[in-house]
């Protein structure tokens, strides 16, 4: 039960991945950021962030340094990726809905539960953050080699 915030969160990803296929993230994500997606990819790199999911939830506390780069990454995600483009475009993002309501809770609930075990601390936010970004980065940059290649 110590790990539970982490399995929800791995849950409440898998449906943040079917809000953003259900509204068509791609169709947005392309019009946004100009680059060529496709959904085989965007499956491919949500299949190893659930993979991620699975494995910081079995891991948990027993290595939090780690788990909690899923959790920077949702959070991240919901902040970036979703809330903050939305503000910037005025335009709605597909992935929003899971991003206020599951992801922006369950991680502030993680957070505090570290609070609660004495680890929180703002370096242990900062490599969570810092990790989660990077881990989002990292397709997007994948993306921008692929496409310098294929020219």
């Amino acid at each position: 039960m110590e790990n539970l915030p982490f399995w929800i969160l791995t849950v409440a990803y898998a449906g943040h991945i079917l809000e953003e296929y259900v509204l068509d993230w791609q169709d947005w994500a392309q019009k946004t950021s100009g680059m060529k997606l496709e959904w085989n990819e965007f499956f491919i790199a949500n299949l190893a962030v659930i993979i991620l999911g699975i494995s910081c939830s079995v891991i948990g506390f027993e290595c939090p340094v780690y788990s909690y780069l899923f959790v920077g990454l949702a959070t991240v995600n919901a902040l970036f990726a979703h809330i903050g483009t939305t503000i910037v475009k005025r335009k709605f993002s597909p992935g929003i809905i899971t991003s206020v309501f599951l992801f922006l809770p369950i991680c502030f609930w993680a957070y505090f539960l570290a609070a609660q075990k004495g680890i929180l601390s703002l370096s242990f936010i900062l490599i969570s953050l810092t990790g989660g970004f990077l881990i989002m980065l990292f397709p997007i940059a994948l993306q921008k080699i692929k496409q310098k290649i294929k020219n």
